[in-house]
């Protein structure tokens, strides 16, 4: 199903926000970016979610790390 023109426009005129676009991602790619903050390294990470959100800042990078490391710190 399509987005009509408004509800694109409403979202492009939100500010950026770095779990809801997460939060969107299929189960796959939330894998990929978690496998590469815990098994990988920071800069895979990174450059992870800046090829995903080209408008990430290295704040969205920080708070979308924590919530990652969080989320798997309540499931041990």
């Amino acid at each position: 199903m399509h987005a009509n023109i408004n509800e694109i426009l409403e979202r492009s005129e939100r500010p950026f926000d770095v779990l809801e676009a997460f939060a969107g991602l299929n189960s796959r790619r939330k894998m990929l970016i978690c496998d590469h903050l815990f098994f990988e390294n920071r800069a895979a990470f990174q450059q992870t979610v800046g090829l995903l959100w080209p408008e990430a800042t290295a704040a969205d990078m920080r708070k979308l790390e924590k919530f990652l490391y969080s989320l798997k710190k309540m499931a041990h």
